[in-house]
Order: structure tokens, then C-alpha cells, then sequence
């Protein structure tokens, strides 16, 4: 098996001091050509980043930032991140962000870990970054949207070099799919599939699945879990949970306080 670990390698290739210290300049210049491609102007309009995008073992893709151009905006960095700011651990006892809280806990409980420091360290993006109420209230069709946010998700991706991605929904695990996969090359499991209840047909809330992802070039293991503000609540939810305990255990991933970390980050107020 693959063994997946946060500590940060040594040698020939690893990621140095210096390399850290550049990614608020990436983040900085994707964030300047997104703007530059669509013309927007605002951060009522998009939404890129919720964490930093060094390099991970483990990157979370959600559907597409919620919200709208005239209402909050709830953001942990007012620019790029600099001091390992990150979304969900931040806004996790706030209301408003409805998805942080349950996401929290879920990648608390997979993951093995009470430091909510190993949690700034994961990160997190979307495979859309046009804001939107819902799905329906998207500006464009969600194919194009994702079409549209494709070549700065990759640069993301290939930033972050994951072993790993977790899907937020199956919104976003198709579409990645779609786009991001080599076609043919998607082999799913259905040994751990969790379903819940969803009018005339059950939804599929976890599932396991191998592609080539072709920004970095490797077959990588992809994992969804349905919304977690709107399944949290279920019963079923308890599966995913393990389901997605195990898959990263049979990853070897081991981001655990007892494994230790490489990265000693700067203590932040409200986390």
C-alpha cells in the first residue's frame, strides 16, 4: 500500500522553508488571472480559497462557494492565507457557515486527530469558484462554470500534489470526473458505498473510486461523501464517517498528533 503522511519529506524534491513562503504568491497570482478570465471584481462573485495550497497528501473539493454578491462573506484571511488561516476550523462554532461545523468533525474523526492544527493544514478548494445561493442559482450552467475555474483547479492541484482528494458532494465528484480524469481510466468500488434515503431513488453519500487525474499525471484515489450540512444529520452519516476512517487507514495516511508534524504553525486567535 501507498503510505500517505503529512510529516514533510527530505531529500531530493522535498518541500523546503522557501517553497512554503511562496505559496501566498501563487494563491495571490491565480486569484489575478481568475479575475482577469471572468472580470470579476468583488469577493461576492467568487471564491477561491479557503485554506493555503501547499503541498498535502489529502485536498478537499467542494461543488462551488455558497453565498451571494450582495450578502456576507465569510472569509478566515482577508488576503492569501499567509499565516495558515483555514475556513472551516475557523467558522466552525459559526451559524452562518453551515458547512463548517459538519465538515470539521468529519475530517476530525477520519483523519484521527483532535489539533485543529493538522485541519489548517488541509486544503480546500472548489471545482467551481462562481458563487451561488444553489445549484440553480448558478450564472451559468455548472459544466461551464467548472469549465471556467478547470485550468486554476489545476494549477491548485498540481500545487498541492495530492495522494488523495475528498469530494464534497456528487455534484463535485462528477464533474471532476468529467473534467479532470482521463476518461476510461475511473474504476469505482462498491465494497463500502453508503446510501441514505432521497425521494424516489436513494442518494449514494460515500463513495470510493481510482482515476487518472491528468494535471499531475497519476491515477489517485478519489473519495465523495454526500453534503455534509445536508446529510450530517443522518443516520447513515455514522457510516460515511467509518467508511471514510478506513479508506484513509488503508491509505496508510497518518496525520494523527501522534505521528507529529513537520510544519509548527503560528498560533492564531479564535481557532
Amino acid at each position: 500500500m501507498q503510505k500517505i503522511e503529512f510529516q514533510q519529506a527530505s531529500g531530493p524534491g522535498a518541500t523546503n522553508s522557501s517553497d512554503l513562503d511562496a505559496t501566498p504568491a501563487l494563491m495571490q497570482e491565480i486569484d489575478r488571472d481568475y479575475r482577469a478570465v471572468t472580470g470579476f471584481s468583488t469577493p461576492g462573485q467568487y471564491k477561491i480559497f479557503y485554506s493555503r495550497i501547499d503541498p498535502s497528501p489529502l485536498l478537499v473539493l467542494g461543488q462551488n462557494p455558497g453565498g451571494a454578491e450582495n450578502g456576507p462573506s465569510l472569509a478566515a484571511s482577508s488576503s492569501f492565507f499567509e499565516n495558515w488561516e483555514h475556513d472551516i476550523p475557523r467558522f466552525r462554532n459559526d451559524p452562518r457557515y453551515s458547512l463548517a461545523r459538519p465538515l470539521y468533525d468529519l475530517l476530525s474523526a477520519a483523519l484521527d486527530t483532535r489539533s485543529v492544527d493538522i485541519i489548517r493544514q488541509v486544503p480546500m478548494t472548489n471545482v467551481i469558484f462562481r458563487r451561488s445561493r444553489d445549484t440553480q442559482s448558478l450564472s451559468m450552467d455548472p459544466r461551464q462554470a467548472a469549465l471556467e475555474a478547470k485550468p486554476f483547479l489545476s494549477r491548485i492541484i498540481t500545487a498541492v500534489q495530492p495522494r488523495a482528494i475528498l469530494l464534497i458532494s456528487s455534484t463535485a465528484y462528477s464533474l471532476f470526473t468529467k473534467l479532470h480524469c482521463a476518461p476510461g481510466t475511473i474504476t469505482e468500488s462498491q465494497a463500502n458505498a453508503v446510501f441514505t434515503p432521497n425521494g424516489r431513488s436513494p442518494a449514494q453519500i460515500f463513495r470510493r473510486a481510482d482515476a487518472l487525474v491528468e494535471c499531475v499525471g497519476r491515477t489517485t484515489p478519489l473519495l465523495m461523501v454526500g453534503h455534509p450540512s445536508k446529510y450530517g444529520s443522518r443516520g447513515e452519516w455514522g457510516q460515511v464517517t467509518v467508511a471514510l476512517a478506513e479508506s484513509l487507514a488503508a491509505l496508510l495516511m497518518t496525520p494523527s498528533t501522534d505521528a507529529g508534524l513537520a510544519r509548527d504553525l503560528p498560533p492564531l486567535a479564535g481557532y
